[in-house]
């Protein structure tokens, strides 16, 4: 991408199909809400569903499996509407379909490679 040119990814879940798009979306969410790591999580707290800064940047990076009430915190943390929220809960659910019941998607290889 050069310097000036817009990011094309929109602040909408629909399409996205893999974690890392589906944080590139969050982050897109965020700065169409014109909202910093901080801003989104000192809102969480104050819609009483807080999250830290830390979180906030996890989910925006795809750095861990998210856990679904965290996604709820940063979309209220953004000001989304609960209905707006279905859709990006939809989302959530197919691309961590195993988030639910804490099943890791990807296991970490122990140090025999298994």
């Amino acid at each position: 991408m050069s310097a000036g040119t817009i990011s094309t990814v929109p602040p909408d879940p629909t399409g996205a199909a893999t974690p890392v798009e589906f944080a590139q979306r969050l982050r897109a969410l965020m700065q169409a809400r014109r909202r910093s790591l901080d801003s989104v999580a000192l809102r969480s707290r104050a819609a009483g569903t807080p999250i830290s800064r830390a979180t906030v940047h996890n989910l925006t990076t795809a750095r861990s499996l998210p856990r679904r009430d965290s996604l709820v915190a940063f979309l209220r943390g953004c000001g989304v509407p609960p209905r707006e929220q279905i859709r990006w809960l939809t989302t959530f659910d197919r691309v961590y379909p195993d988030s639910r019941r804490g099943v890791v998607p990807h296991p970490v290889p122990d140090r025999f490679g298994r």
